[in-house]
């Protein structure tokens, strides 16, 4: 990548007094720019990267870029980009990241990353993403191949909009995923690599998620690439049947709840408030957790929970399934109607309560995890139960 040079504010008095202007590389610059280019509107150049402001492109070309708390406290993003930016990838190009909420590439807004080159991103937080953008779509063009190993998300759009596609993946481009502690997935939750999280009016749609998913056992991956259309034969066309009298079916009660972090209350149908005894948390690895006796209230019709108190076991019951949890260290393990489960993060007791995810109380429960919905901003998760 060419170097640009930028002028120092005294070369035109330098001029006038006939001194020979000196030029000053924008790698000097660096310090000053901390890598955040939201605001910065001049061209500038520096070791591994080049910036177009008036395009708003950010080219990389063999960067190598490490960032933690230590050099980078209370910082968005290794990489912090406006709305409406390209990422150019003119050369392989390597991000390291490892800072509670530190994100690889952040954007406020439309992030489309171009160009025929590697970028391999390492993140060391639950908390991080590889790519993190705020109110804007995520486009994966050209030959663009991102080789990452995260500890967190992957791609995160944050309070989505429209109805077409969030994430997009085209041409050539690729996201390879390895699992950064070698386990080949056994302990990451994989619905949580890409996640979309949205405010209403918005409503999700099929083509928020514009990209196709393989997972590869044997070569431990899990890529992302253009989405695939199959072709569907043609069907015979059907006489229509005659009507048959069916019994009226009862209509299904569904709920909607409100958890925040923090409040000792939760909000079911966006008016009645359900007090609770401790507020909800966010445990180490970024689940929302509550007390056992709490999630009764976001639970179907029929589940029970029975405390062992001196062996810290909880017993779940609902119709013919009987879920036995030990809430003790680290352990993971469950049995559900004697079949050994991972749940995605250990059970906790604080204060002589019994804590679990609400992720691993849809699991156990028999509730699928697309009834939750997590909202960054106001650190609030909305779930919805059908009773």
């Amino acid at each position: 990548m060419k170097q640009k040079k930028v002028l120092c504010a005294g070369i035109a008095a330098a001029m006038l007094m006939g001194l020979a202007p000196q030029m000053v590389l924008a790698a000097d610059t660096a310090d000053i720019l901390d890598y955040d280019f939201r605001t910065y509107d001049q061209d500038v150049s520096g070791d591994g990267w080049e910036w177009d402001a008036d395009g708003r492109i950010l080219s990389l070309d063999g960067l190598q870029l490490t960032v933690d708390d230590s050099n980078a406290p209370n910082r968005k993003g290794a990489i912090c980009l406006p709305k409406d930016s390209i990422l150019y990838l003119d050369g392989d190009s390597e991000i390291n990241v490892d800072g509670y909420g530190l994100h690889a590439i952040y954007a406020e807004g439309d992030l489309t990353v171009r160009g025929g080159n590697d970028l391999v991103v390492r993140t060391g937080s639950a908390s991080s993403s590889v790519i993190y953008v705020y109110k804007g779509d995520i486009n994966l063009e050209d030959g663009v191949f991102l080789e990452v190993y995260p500890e967190g998300h992957v791609l995160y759009v944050d309070e989505a909009k429209g109805k077409d596609g969030v994430v997009n993946i085209y041409d050539k481009a690729k996201v390879e995923i390895h699992d950064p502690d070698g386990d080949n997935f056994e302990y990451i939750d994989k619905d949580r690599l890409v996640m979309v999280t949205y405010r209403s009016p918005a409503k999700p749609t099929d083509e928020w998620l514009n990209f196709s998913e393989k997972y590869d056992k044997d070569y431990e991956t899990i890529t992302l690439s253009k989405k695939t259309v199959t072709e569907k034969p043609e069907e015979p066309e059907e006489k229509p049947e005659e009507p048959e009298d069916k019994p009226e079916e009862t209509p299904t009660e569904t709920h909607v709840f409100q958890i925040k972090i923090g409040e000792t209350y939760l909000v079911k149908d966006e008016g009645e408030r359900i007090a609770l005894d401790v507020p909800a948390y966010l445990s180490e690895d970024g689940y929302t957790m509550l007390p056992l006796r709490a999630l009764l209230n976001v639970s179907k019709e029929g589940v029970k929970i029975d405390w062992n108190q001196k062996d810290k076991i909880a017993t779940i019951t609902y119709d013919d399934t009987t879920v036995v949890i030990p809430v003790e260290g680290t352990n993971k393990t469950v049995t559900i109607n004697g079949k050994e489960t991972t749940l995605v993060t250990a059970p906790q007791t604080v204060n002589n309560r019994a804590f679990l995810s609400l992720r691993d109380w849809c699991t156990v429960t028999g509730m699928s995890t697309d009834a939750l919905q997590w909202d960054g901003a106001t650190k609030t998760v909305t779930m919805t139960v059908e009773k």
